[in-house]
This record gives structure tokens, sequence and C-alpha cells, in this order.
């Protein structure tokens, strides 16, 4: 843990200057050193914000400080992060939103203390540990919206000419899954989309497991309005390889089992494969940090857009919504 006033670098020098804005906490005992490095595969951990722990008093560290990246700044809206962060909080699902800095796009949490650690793929794919996780989005979906209705497919939208404009070397039928994505947004609207407030990103980075078989969810930057199967297609396809694993999160979710749903949450996985894809083409090409393999993500995440995209079964998922 080091003292105010001596920063090494800007980001350092950032949260410096968020930890001076606070009232409650006396710059002249506060310490902080860094938290939760960063790892862009296979995990995609801590890459889209830096965080610090933060000791007020000069001993323990009892908060938490989240810096958001600059290099995706207008992928985020702050305001409904930091409300999400509030409601989740209150509603007993994730740590306690302290205070926020808007001018340094930072925030202060209540540090969870020892014993907690980011969730693995391996922690979530038990059945019972996956049941809890849909339970505590559906009890998130049950209450008022938060204001930013959002798709994966207006993520795209709004991606496609930031990555275009950087220019990243995009894969040789970027076009073809490009296309896909149209056919899959209109079959999907065609359906018909009933939106509902949701922390939007269940990947295993963002759940946080502690003492006595506690969690928690971190990380608001995806949080609004939308589509309950793309949050539940995006936890299908991280966890599980075979659709017939995938399936009974979706009787966990629904009571039942229905093939429409089911496919629905299938297209979704595909969007979201390409829309973090594209986004991690974004901080190769913006972020400053050396050393992170945001290609080999994109690529990871191009390849299982492809597999999903070009399986013999996939058309026929498109036109049966």
């Amino acid at each position: 843990m080091k003292t105010l006033g001596k920063p090494q670098t800007a980001l350092e020098a950032r949260a410096e200057r968020a930890i001076q804005s606070l009232p409650f906490v006396d710059a002249a005992r506060a310490t902080y050193a860094a938290s939760a490095p960063p790892v862009a595969s296979p995990s995609y951990h801590a890459v889209e914000s830096t965080s610090f722990d933060v000791a007020p008093d000069e001993e323990v560290a009892t908060f938490f400080l989240r810096l958001g990246a600059d290099e995706v700044a207008e992928l985020v809206d702050d305001d409904v992060a930091f409300a999400a962060a509030h409601r989740l909080h209150g509603l007993g699902l994730s740590p306690e939103p302290i205070a926020r800095v808007p001018g340094e796009r930072a925030v202060l949490f209540t540090r969870l203390g020892e014993g907690w650690r980011a969730a693995k793929i391996d922690d979530l794919m038990q059945e019972s540990v996956a049941a809890r996780l849909i339970q505590m989005q559906k009890v998130i979906a049950a209450g008022e919206p938060f204001g930013r209705p959002w798709s994966v497919f207006d993520g795209i939208d709004q991606l496609w000419p930031l990555v275009s404009e950087a220019g990243t070397m995009l894969p040789d039928d970027v076009e073809w899954m490009l296309a896909w994505m149209t056919a899959m947004r209109e079959a999907i609207a065609a359906a018909g989309v009933e939106l509902k407030p949701a922390h939007g990103d269940p990947h295993s980075s963002n759940v946080m497991l502690g003492p006595n078989e506690a969690m928690m969810l971190v990380d608001f930057d995806m949080a609004g309005d939308v589509d309950p199967y793309y949050q539940l297609g995006v936890q299908m396809n991280e966890l599980y390889q075979f659709e017939s694993q995938m399936k009974p999160l979706l009787e966990m979710h629904d009571g039942r089992f229905s093939e429409k749903a089911f496919s629905r949450c299938r297209l979704y996985a595909a969007a979201d494969d390409f829309y973090w894809a594209l986004r991690s083409l974004l901080q190769n090409a913006r972020s400053p940090v050396l050393g992170l393999e945001f290609l080999k993500y994109a690529g990871w995440r191009f390849l299982r857009c492809r597999m999903l995209l070009g399986h013999p079964g996939f058309e026929e998922r498109v036109r049966s919504l």
C-alpha cells in the first residue's frame, strides 16, 4: 500500500484525484494499492477498468476503487451502471457502492473481505450454482426498468464503425458473420422482444464467490433493459460446450423447455460472440496496456461465432423463431 502524493502512472494519478475528492476519506492518511490485474485471454478479466484497494486509515483496505477504462467510455452509461450497482446492492446481490467521482469515472465500493474470489467456469457449471445465478437474474428482472434499453445488435451497430475506423485487421469472413447478425436481428424482432432490467454481463469473472457459499455480482457496465434470453444465452454459451448441457438452464429460467426460446438463446449466443470479438479488437487498437492478449480473445470469440453460425441446424433455428 502506498500513500498519496507520489503517483507513478497516469492511472495512479487518476486514482489519487478520485480519493482526494471523497470528503469522508482523509487523503493524508489513506493508502492504496493496485488490485485485480488485467487478463484478456482466456477470461477477459479486469481489462475495461483499473481497480485499487483503498485503506482510509493506513492499515486495512476496506474500500475498492474502480476506474472505468477510457478506451470504451462511449460504450458505457456511467449513470445507469451506478444506479444498477445501488439497486443490486439493495437486493443483496452486490457489494455496496459508497460514492462516485464522475470526472474520473470512478466508483468506490465496500471491499469484499477475505475468502472472496472471482468465479471460474468450473464453479458455475455446477447445477446448484447455475440455478442460483439464474434466480438472481430473475430477481433483478422483476424490478423497474433501468432506463437503458439495449440489444446486442445495437451494440454491434455502435462498434462496427469504431472498429473499422481503428484500422483493425478483420477476419476474411467477417462480412459473412455480419450478414448473419442482420438476419438474426430481424428474426428476433419479428418474434417480439420484452425488455427486462438485467445485470447484463454474466461472465464468470463478474461473479464473486465467498464464504458459506455466498455469491455476488460485480461490474455493472453492461447493465440495462434487455431481452432476458440474451443474458441466459450468454450464460449457456460460456458454461457449456454441448446444447444438451445448456437446455436445463432454460428449464430453470422458465420452468419448462421451449425449442423456440432455446433457439433465441442460441442466436443471442452467436451475436454476443461477434459483439465481444469486435469490442476486444477495439481494445487492442486503443489500449495503452501492452501484453494483453486482446487479439487472442477476439480470435476465440470469432471462432466460436462462426462455428455456431455454420452449424447445419442453425439456419433452421433462425427460421423457427
